[in-house]
C-alpha cells in the first residue's frame, strides 16, 4: 500500500474541486466561434500533420544513421576469427584478412598489430556452448537436473 503525503492529497482535493468553477468561467468569457466545416481547411490540416510526422521520421532516421551506432557493412575479406580478453579493456583478436591471419591488440583508443601468422590456423566447427541456442542449453540443463534428482531419490 502506498502512503501519499497529506499535502499532496490536499492539493488533489482542491484542484479537482475547482475544475467545475474554471469550466464555467471559461465558458462564459469565451466568444462564440463559428463552426468551420470547410473541407479544404480540414484536409490541409491533416496533410500538414502527416507531412510533419513523415519529416520527423526521416529526420530521426538521418540523425541515427549519421550519429548512431550502426553495424558496419559486412565484408567477406575481413573476418574476426576469435578473441580473448586480457583485462577490463584490453583484448587480443585474431583476424582473417584475405588469406592472411593477423593477431591484433585492441584497447580503448588504440589497435596494434602484434603478429602476422606464417601458417594460418585452421578453423573447425566445434560444438561450443557459446554457439548453442539458449533454449537448447536450458533444456539440456533441465534434463540433467531431472536425472540427478531422480538418482538421489
Amino acid at each position: 500500500m502506498i502512503i501519499l503525503p497529506q499535502r499532496f492529497l490536499v492539493f488533489c482535493v482542491i484542484f479537482l474541486s475547482s475544475q467545475p468553477l474554471y469550466a464555467d468561467l471559461v465558458q462564459k468569457s469565451a466568444p462564440e466561434v463559428a463552426d468551420t466545416t470547410d473541407l479544404t481547411v480540414s484536409l490541409l490540416k491533416v496533410v500538414g500533420g502527416l507531412l510533419l510526422v513523415v519529416l520527423a521520421i526521416l529526420g530521426s532516421a538521418w540523425l541515427y544513421r549519421r550519429y548512431g551506432n550502426l553495424a558496419p557493412i559486412s565484408n567477406d575479406a575481413l573476418k574476426v576469427i576469435g578473441g580473448v580478453s586480457m583485462g577490463q579493456k584490453e583484448r587480443v583478436v585474431l583476424m582473417q584478412v584475405g588469406e592472411e591471419q593477423i593477431l591484433l591488440g585492441v584497447s580503448p583508443g588504440r589497435i596494434q598489430r602484434l603478429h602476422v601468422l606464417q601458417n594460418n590456423i585452421e578453423i573447425t566447427a566445434q560444438d561450443n556452448s557459446k554457439d548453442k541456442a539458449f533454449s537448447t542449453q536450458l533444456n539440456a540443463m533441465l534434463k540433467r537436473n531431472a536425472t540427478e534428482t531422480e538418482a538421489t531419490k
